[in-house]
């Protein structure tokens, strides 16, 4: 399968407070949006498996956080979880300005989730609601999952330094990512996808468009970000959406998540037989349960 996004029908760049840009793209029209985002090292477009089935229906509006994707490079020293809260604070003022107000739902992926988590903690309610799809949250130091969670976090902080960040095309990262086994549930064509968005091409050739050190920096910090007692302080319609917690090879965020419905009592849904990348393996799932959720919270 072959995905070819189409042109955005709007497209804003967002410069924030300390000069990094953010482009918000507007895919389509309608009288509901939804406003998505993703997770670390990845980029927005690769998820358009997902974001897709909403064009018809509603107003789709995406973007890459910073350093990420379509958005140009700024530095590494604001590159961090506090300073993606401020980026969404500026975009939730700036969205209403731009494209207009309406009720608005943030579909918003691990590292994204987790800043709109914090963004709702700080600042109140923002979106209308929030779907968190698999935040990767640290449970408080002696819980039962806490060493597998904040272990696992550092492995990954110290893979994203050492992985490849020049390619000759995106072809060549494409074909290394449907050689990884624990990437073998994504659709056809989501390898390339991803490549694609994830990539920027230089005088070299292509590189990755988040650096190995800032995907690297964010895994650390988020090992060190403990939320979990204020997360029973979350106001308006939030709802958990998890990876399955029964595959074989399931990363610790699956369970985790499933955690904080059975423990702190807060609205969550599994996706069976997924893992942390479900809007990529089943894409159609996850709308289903987006459209649940939006039901429930009075938007469908």
């Amino acid at each position: 399968m072959t995905f070819n996004i189409p042109t955005p029908a709007q497209t804003l760049d967002i410069s924030m407070d300390d000069g990094a840009i953010i482009r918000l793209r507007r895919h389509s029209a309608g009288e509901r949006r939804l406003l998505l985002s993703h997770g670390n090292g990845f980029a927005i477009d690769a998820y358009y498996p997902l974001w897709r089935l909403f064009l018809d229906n509603f107003e789709v509006v995406v973007f890459d956080v910073r350093n990420h994707g379509q958005n140009p490079r700024h530095d590494l020293a604001s590159h961090h979880i506090n300073r993606f809260v401020l980026d969404f604070e500026t975009i939730y003022a700036r969205i209403p300005e731009a494209f207009g107000a309406k009720p608005t739902v943030a579909v918003f992926h691990s590292i994204s989730a987790t800043t709109g988590l914090l963004q709702n903690l700080e600042y109140g309610q923002r979106w209308d609601a929030l779907l968190a799809v698999d935040p990767s949250l640290m449970p408080e130091p002696g819980h039962a999952l806490y060493q597998n969670a904040h272990a696992f976090e550092l492995k990954l902080r110290d893979w994203a330094v050492g992985r490849p960040q020049q390619f000759s095309s995106p072809n060549e990262l494409a074909q290394s990512l449907m050689e990884i086994k624990r990437l073998s549930r994504w659709q056809n064509g989501s390898h390339k996808l991803m490549a694609w968005a994830t990539l920027t091409q230089n005088s070299a050739g292509w590189e990755l468009a988040c650096p190995g050190t800032y995907e690297s920096q964010i895994y650390d910090g988020n090992a060190k970000l403990n939320i979990w007692a204020q997360l029973i302080g979350l106001t308006g319609p939030v709802r958990f959406l998890g990876a399955d917690p029964e595959i074989e090879g399931a990363w610790p965020p699956a369970f985790v998540n499933q955690a904080i419905h059975t423990e702190l009592g807060l609205p969550y849904s599994c996706i069976t037989e997924t893992t942390h990348m479900m809007q990529i393996e089943r894409p159609q799932a996850v709308a289903e349960e987006l459209i649940c959720f939006m039901h429930d919270a009075g938007i469908a």
